[in-house]
């Protein structure tokens, strides 16, 4: 049998050989060739504690986050939303490449391991829900996957229902702050007793926070004591 899957593997080799996913250059595994690989910009501190970009390292808040409330404690986001990244993050999202969820999942851990994040107080990881009617038209919810995945790598349990959206919205890919803020307001629900939980909170990509706060807050009605939002890419 062990014969049988060499020769399996040997036959794959030859006509269906695996390339990178950005530049098509042969590789002899994974999604990306190191020179792609090596084009996503880590996010590492010194970061505005509530929205993960560079800040003076004297203070943790920038200047921005200073003059907002958001309901989470801290937002950590592993790398820019650039390419490669995006584009790989694009296909994840709109074009049905689930199975990516594994090689982001990956990037996620690794980084928080290296930034030095501690992962014992948390007993709960929740994701940013969707519409079930959004989830129909795409087949899946990205978050949920990357949620599921972090579960098992880091061995805190997942809840896919303790958030719930309850409406149908608009997406906020084309809004501003504000506008944002207003699209997503009461469009979700937390269920079940969160009393003295320590969330994780994940998202794939943050952009103006309106989503990851709105979430924070219902669950943090729901008692939860404190809510670290991770994502995989933030917006510059």
């Amino acid at each position: 049998m062990k014969g049988s899957n060499s020769w399996w593997e040997t036959l794959k080799g030859i006509f269906f050989p695996s390339v990178c996913f950005i530049c098509e250059r042969k590789i002899k595994e994974g999604i990306l060739c190191q020179s792609c690989f090596e084009k996503i910009v880590f996010l590492t501190p010194p970061l505005c504690k509530m929205c993960s970009l560079p800040v003076n390292p004297e203070t943790n808040l920038c200047r921005n986050c200073r003059n907002k409330y958001f309901f989470y404690d801290q937002l950590i986001s592993v790398a820019l939303y650039q390419n490669p990244l995006s584009s790989l993050i694009h296909l994840f999202k709109y074009k049905e490449y689930a199975f990516l969820k594994k090689f982001f999942t990956s990037l996620m851990v690794t980084h928080l391991k290296r930034i030095g994040f501690d992962f014992i107080p948390y007993n709960l990881i929740v994701n940013v829900p969707s519409h079930p009617l959004r989830i129909r038209e795409k087949g899946y919810n990205q978050s949920q996957l990357l949620a599921e995945e972090l579960s098992l790598s880091l061995n805190i349990p997942h809840s896919k229902n303790t958030l719930i959206c309850t409406k149908y919205y608009k997406t906020q890919t084309q809004f501003n702050f504000r506008e944002r803020i207003i699209n997503i307001k009461g469009k979700f629900y937390a269920q079940g007793d969160l009393t003295g939980k320590n969330i994780i909170l994940v998202d794939d990509v943050v952009t103006t926070k309106a989503t990851v706060s709105e979430c924070s807050k219902v669950l943090k009605e729901k008692g939860a004591s404190s809510i670290t939002v991770i994502t995989l890419a933030r917006v510059r």
